[in-house]
């Protein structure tokens, strides 16, 4: 969704709860603008929901861990916001109803906490994932060092290639592992406190990727270098 079409959305979504009660026909009209506002509210989430956890379930880096309290946590909030919605449809006093609307976004924090975790853990873990696939390309290109070497080739510059691909892949896995444990215990409750450890978490993985970023560098210098 564009970001004019959400601003949008939220513009109506404010418009409806907040409306001024006035007459009593002015005020079954509120609760129907309200009631249809909320409900695409909860809507946009549960379908966002369910889209981010077709990506973590299909995501094959995704260690078990992490993938099981995603999915508990998604699930959670995906069956939190089905049964707010249906005290929402049954609301019938405005102000009620616009406490109810509020709880689509205060208890939940779907755009706010939960989809960012998600892709912050998704994003770390296939960090470590790649970090693993370039130690074991280390490997190889080592063995092929050793082997040139027995030849009596002097490719002392691979082998520094070599040895500053695992520097930078322990720096990235150090960067990457930080980010799981900080960001999965967040809660909606805790927003917007909580917001410095997700801004943290992300620059915990500009730093893993810039890293990786640099081993693979390092890789295809090595690779050249014993051409």
């Amino acid at each position: 969704m564009s970001r004019g079409r959400a601003a949008v959305l939220a513009w109506a979504l404010a418009a409806a709860v907040l409306a001024t009660p006035g007459p009593a026909g002015a005020q079954g009209g509120n609760l129907a603008a309200a009631r249809s506002a909320c409900d695409a509210a909860v809507a946009r989430r549960l379908a966002s929901l369910g889209e981010v956890k077709a990506k973590v379930d299909a995501a094959a880096h995704l260690t078990a861990s992490d993938r099981s309290a995603l999915d508990s946590q998604i699930d959670a909030a995906t069956t939190g916001l089905t049964q707010l919605r249906a005290t929402i449809d049954a609301e019938t006093i405005l102000a009620k109803l616009r406490t109810d609307c509020r709880m689509v976004v205060t208890s939940f924090r779907v755009y706010l906490v939960l989809i960012p975790k998600s892709y912050l853990v998704a994003g770390a873990d296939r960090a470590r994932a790649a970090g693993e696939a370039l130690t074991r390309l280390a490997g190889l290109l080592q063995a092929r060092i050793t082997a040139a070497h027995a030849r009596g080739r002097d490719i002392t510059s691979a082998g520094g290639y070599v040895s500053d691909i695992g520097i930078k892949v322990q720096a990235a896995q150090a960067a990457a592992a930080a980010v799981p444990p900080s960001v999965l215990p967040l809660e909606a409750s805790g927003y917007p406190a909580n917001k410095q450890t997700l801004v943290t978490a992300r620059a915990s993985l500009a730093t893993a990727r810039g890293a990786l970023q640099g081993a693979l560098n390092a890789a295809q210098l090595a690779i050249s270098a014993l051409k």
